[in-house]
């Protein structure tokens, strides 16, 4: 018998506005998206909102958005590199579609750069990475 997987839980938000999604560029582990890891506390028994709370409460620290959290349309995990702050850390993450409703993209220093992409542009991020590969995912390829 294998042993119990031993993961944190996290969420990531497609932020789409205008036909565009917001990806962001971490400085040592590259594409991104708004959202993070769950925080003690922030998971109530019974509350399933809680966790879109959550996630909106990232986006907000992260972005300075305001956005509507859709559906989720895609799980993957994440193993950060020997270069990150987390290394040894494994994450279970949730991508949420989610709609933008105001502010301006303002970034927290978790993040060096963004980028609006659509159908048509968004290979100009691809670096190989899972990440990319749910972005394929959200726009259907």
């Amino acid at each position: 018998m294998k042993n119990d997987a031993l993961f944190c839980v996290g969420q990531k938000a497609f932020i789409e506005k205008e036909g565009k999604v917001l990806t962001l560029v971490d400085p040592i582990e590259g594409l991104d998206f708004p959202g993070g890891k769950i925080q003690e506390g922030e998971a109530i028994d019974e509350d399933a909102s809680s966790l879109i709370l959550a996630l909106k409460r990232e986006v907000k620290e992260e972005t300075s958005l305001e956005i509507e959290v859709m559906d989720p349309f895609a799980v993957f995990y994440y193993e950060f590199p020997k270069e990150s702050r987390n290394f040894g850390k494994v994450v279970y993450l949730v991508a949420f579609k989610a709609k933008y409703v105001s502010g301006d993209v303002k970034l927290s220093d978790e993040h060096n750069n963004f980028k609006w992409v659509d159908i048509n542009d968004y290979s100009t991020v691809d670096d190989g990475s899972d990440y990319f590969d749910v972005l394929e995912k959200y726009f259907g390829k």
